[in-house]
């Protein structure tokens, strides 16, 4: 073997080790691009999964924001009901007032009155019914009493003895029964069921 026959050889393998690095770069390059395209394609389905997700929470937290909303505005829409419920009651109460109510709440407060001076204040133009009543009930107290007409009728009386005010007027009455009648009037009238 000569020498242009060893480097006909050596050009020989010199060109088929050029091939297959070529050829192992090839399939190294190969590889890699495949590596960045699976990892390229889990991130995109990562940041597609978690966009997912979070547009999920947010259309849940804005269903949630009108439900509360709305909840909100249930609850407003029925506390302006119940007020005027009260207001419509207080104002038919007031006109239910009359003597024969009024000696009846006198008589239930009298006995709590005590011995000293009493001033009992009725609705406008009840004072001399008022007398006659807290006279029928007991003279004595009847004696020691003062009647007196209220600035506006409301219903009910007001007995003042000492210090003390025994305040039976109906609006009084409802303002103390209100909040049990209150539950149960909104549950009569807001039943879901």
């Amino acid at each position: 073997m000569g020498y242009p026959e060893l480097l006909r050889v050596l050009g020989e393998e010199a060109a088929r080790e050029a091939r297959e690095v070529r050829a192992a770069a090839e399939r190294e390059g190969a590889r890699i691009v495949e590596e960045a395209r699976a990892a390229a394609a889990a991130a995109r389905d990562s940041v597609l999964a978690r966009g997912r997700v979070e547009g999920a929470a947010r259309r849940r937290a804005a269903h949630e924001a009108v439900a509360v909303e709305r909840e909100r505005a249930l609850l407003v829409e029925r506390r302006r009901l119940l007020e005027g419920l009260h207001d419509e009651a207080r104002a038919r109460l007031v006109a239910e007032g009359g003597a024969a109510l009024d000696a009846a709440l006198l008589a239930e407060i009298l006995p709590e009155a005590g011995d000293g001076p009493l001033e009992l204040v009725v609705d406008p133009g009840a004072e001399e019914e008022a007398r006659r009543a807290l006279a029928a009930l007991d003279a004595g107290a009847a004696a020691r009493a003062v009647v007196r007409a209220a600035p506006e009728a409301r219903g009910g009386v007001e007995l003042v003895a000492g210090r003390r005010v025994l305040d039976d007027t109906l609006p009084s009455r409802l303002e103390r029964a209100w909040p049990a009648l209150e539950a149960e009037l909104a549950e009569l009238l807001f039943a879901e069921g």
